[in-house]
């Protein structure tokens, strides 16, 4: 009776001993993960803030090429005599700067946000 007892002892502690080491594999896997993905994310930033200011660049440089291109269209418009878009001749070269300024600022701004909204 006394070995009887004595394996089925042994055999819970044999059961209890695999699945504490099971749980512990798995909690150690988790943890693993979790560090795996800071070390990616880390180095995934640097890459998402480079695309992101090349983004903000390319859109800054688009405005700006609208902007000169308002301008020289606005040119020849009153060159050729019509007066009256000499008010838009004036006034768009400054509100079309101030809006590719505008973009730029915003751009640069919400680079360091997106970039880490973007790596996880």
């Amino acid at each position: 009776m006394t070995k009887r007892y004595l394996s089925i002892v042994a055999i819970i502690a044999i059961a209890c001993f695999s699945l504490s080491t099971v749980s512990f594999a798995q909690e150690a896997e988790t943890a693993g993960t979790k560090f795996k993905k800071f070390w990616q994310s880390l180095f995934k930033y640097p890459v998402k803030v480079t695309e992101e200011s090349t983004n903000v660049v390319v859109e800054t440089g688009k405005k700006g090429t609208e902007v000169v291109t308002r301008e020289v269209q606005r040119t020849g418009e009153v060159i050729s005599g019509d007066v009256g878009k000499t008010k838009e001749f004036v006034t768009e070269p400054v509100t079309g700067t101030v809006d590719t300024a505008r973009t730029a600022v915003e751009g640069t701004a919400n680079v360091p946000y997106k970039a880490a909204q973007e790596s996880k």
